[in-house]
Parts: C-alpha cells; sequence; structure tokens
C-alpha cells in the first residue's frame, strides 16, 4: 500500500507495527543489515518488529541478537519517527523506534541464516540510502545533521 493510498479516506491500515533498531556505532561507522522480506532486498539498522506482548527493549534485545549475533547494552533512546510511515508490504502503518547501543565482539557479517543477507558497516553519509526505507532515511537525516 503506498502511502497515497494509505491516505486516502477509509484507506488507512487497521494495524500498527511497532519497529525497534539498535544503532551501534564504531570508528565513525554505524553496523547496517541487508535483509530479504517478501521477495524484496533492503538496506536498515539491525532490529526489526516487537511482538505482541513483548516490551520494546525486549524487541530490540532478540532481533538484534538474532540478527548480529551480539548482545546490546541500551544506552538511550536516539529517535522515534514522527512521519506517517505506511507499510509497502502489507496493510500496516509502522513506528519506528532507534536505540544507541553498544555490543562487546564482533558482529556476524554473514547474515543469519533467515532474513538478514549480511550486516555491514557503513559511515552515515555512505549508506545505500536508495534500499533503504522511508522511516530508516528519515533517522539516517539525524545522523548527518
Amino acid at each position: 500500500m503506498s502511502l497515497k493510498d494509505a491516505s486516502a479516506p477509509g484507506k488507512w491500515p487497521e494495524r500498527f507495527s511497532v519497529r525497534a533498531y539498535g544503532v551501534l556505532r564504531r570508528g565513525g561507522k554505524v553496523l547496517m543489515a541487508r535483509s530479504r522480506f517478501m521477495a524484496r532486498t533492503f538496506v536498515n539498522f539491525p532490529g526489526g518488529g516487537v511482538e505482541v506482548g513483548e516490551a520494546p527493549l525486549d524487541g530490540l534485545r532478540r532481533e538484534f541478537l538474532e540478527e548480529t549475533g551480539l548482545t546490546p547494552r541500551v544506552v538511550r533512546l536516539l529517535f522515534a519517527s514522527e512521519k506517517l510511515h505506511v507499510s509497502t508490504q502489507a496493510p500496516l502503518q509502522l513506528v519506528s523506534l532507534y536505540w544507541e547501543v553498544e555490543a562487546e565482539g564482533d558482529p556476524r557479517l554473514d547474515g543469519n541464516g533467515d532474513d538478514v543477507v549480511h550486516n555491514f558497516w557503513c559511515a552515515p553519509a555512505d549508506a545505500p540510502r536508495a534500499e533503504m526505507f522511508p522511516a530508516d532515511l528519515e533517522f539516517l537525516s539525524t545522523l548527518l545533521t
């Protein structure tokens, strides 16, 4: 569903999806994930959907560990999406939360054998914007200012 379609009267998505992402910084770079969902490949920060009955920070810790092999220590909330974001894959309105995290050790870079194709380090200014969703681009703009 496009944002234009979702904005039409009576067409609003009837469900929300809360997304929790970890921003791990090292040496001027951030850890990013290239993932695949419903035959679409995209780039975002490690993390994902918070499950019903799960606290957002618990969802962040679970998703970050699943995608990177690292146990994150949450430092602080960096950003919550401020704009309307509607999934292009399902009739959902997305609310994205981005936390600064720290972690010991090196992340798994070769993917997780599931939805993550691979993880990589990238300077925020060099992030592959053409492969990113609008909510992630909204947050990325705050890293560049």
